[in-house]
């Protein structure tokens, strides 16, 4: 009897208890200014703890970047001139587009004008142009490349304070096409080292300024062109002109700047000797409708007058290089580049190289990639009459941009 007892109540207090719940909900659900969504407050709080956010609702955060890897395989023949007969293989981060990541934002501040930022950091393992024949690492260098609070009004232009490009940054390096990240264009090629110290060649750049602590102006656009200036570290500065456009179905671009540099830190040959002067540029140009493509660049660095033996000579470094290719979209994975190059440097020291190759990028829209595969010979004159010394590469490896 008594079980039954307990057994009725056990039902009616479960009964009563579930009544009681669900109408709990409902009045919580129904009384919307309550406390129903502290739970789900809660649980938005601890996801934003464990993600990147911004720091303000003001000013907005983008995360970028790309991850850039390569096998690299290298062989030098200079007659033993210089002690190295051999070939190597190496796994490599290609200077040309390194791996790297950032952060950008802004904030609009009137209908003209906007604020914003970028800080943007790369680091290489193993970087291509300074790896050695006995050292397969190269130099393990991080690199702040961006770090700088911008302006920007439509009308007036744009002011960069910071860590940042100087006006003839990439100058010598404007492409149309995307072969950039196979070829290196007429700087940052893989095996540069090698060839300026362990075979007494040049040392092979296109003399841009790249970044520094700089104040950096650019004009609005003006049917197409864009007029920059930059000045900075206290010794150097450079202006820069630039156009962009499509012309009669050609897709055109194309740049020339003009530098000084008389900061020993970053070159210059210090208080003795008078500035550096620069001036590159080069030019770009893709039929659209056929896809293509021709790039040439080149460029002067006047490094003044030092010490050479018993006497003070004039010393001119120069290059050149042409890039030229068709560009088609071939395969549903994407556009593919197929180009051939060629080109030629003399530095200060009397040594040359001169060079040709050619390769393949393969790009694949759904994944944001670049795989891609390089060739390159170089014959080299160290200065000392051996001119018989010889260097080929091989490049392959890919690009994923996030």
């Amino acid at each position: 009897m008594y079980g039954g007892l307990f057994k009725s109540t056990s039902v009616f207090a479960v009964a009563a208890a579930a009544g009681l719940a669900f109408g709990g909900l409902s009045a919580k659900a129904a009384d919307l200014g309550g406390d129903c969504c502290a739970d789900l407050e809660e649980r938005v709080a601890e996801l934003e703890a464990t993600t990147a956010r911004k720091g303000n609702r003001k000013v907005s955060l983008t995360v970028y970047g790309q991850v850039t890897s390569a096998v690299m395989w290298w062989d030098a023949d200079d007659g033993l001139v210089n002690g190295v007969d051999e070939s190597n293989t190496y796994v490599v981060d290609p200077q040309t587009s390194g791996t790297r990541f950032g952060f950008k934002g802004k904030a609009k501040i009137t209908s003209d004008v906007s604020a914003g930022y970028r800080i943007e950091l790369q680091y290489q393992q193993a970087d291509a142009t300074r790896v050695r024949v006995n050292n397969d690492e190269g130099q393990h260098i991080p690199e702040f490349r961006q770090a700088h609070w911008w302006l920007k009004s439509k009308t007036l232009g744009k002011i960069r304070v910071g860590q940042a490009d100087m006006a003839n940054s990439g100058i010598a390096e404007i492409n149309v096409a995307n072969s950039s990240i196979a070829d290196g264009m007429s700087s940052s090629q893989a095996g540069a080292s090698i060839i300026r110290n362990d075979l007494r060649g040049p040392g092979l750049t296109n003399f841009e300024h790249n970044r520094q602590n700089v104040v950096r102006y650019d004009t609005p656009t003006v049917a197409g062109f864009i007029l920059s200036a930059a000045w900075g570290e206290d010794d150097i500065w450079d202006v820069a002109l630039r156009y962009a456009g499509e012309l009669g179905g050609f897709k055109i671009a194309a740049g020339i700047a003009y530098g000084e540099n008389t900061d020993s830190n970053n070159g210059a040959g210090g208080a003795a000797d008078p500035a550096i002067e620069t001036i590159n540029g080069g030019i770009s140009v893709k039929h659209v409708a056929t896809g293509l493509f021709a790039t040439a660049n080149a460029g002067q660095r006047d490094r003044g007058r030092r010490f050479l033996g018993n006497g003070r000579l004039e010393q001119e470094e120069e290059f050149w290089f042409v890039n030229a290719g068709i560009e088609q979209k071939w395969s549903t994975l994407g556009k593919t580049t197929i180009f051939g190059m060629g080109g030629e440097f003399d530095d200060q020291d009397y040594t040359s190289a001169q060079y040709y190759g050619g390769g393949i990028v393969q790009k694949i829209d759904a994944a944001a990639m670049d795989l891609f595969i390089s060739y390159r010979h170089y014959d080299i004159d160290d200065g000392a009459g051996n001119d018989d010394i010889e260097f080929d590469t091989v490049v392959g490896g890919g690009r994923i941009k996030f």
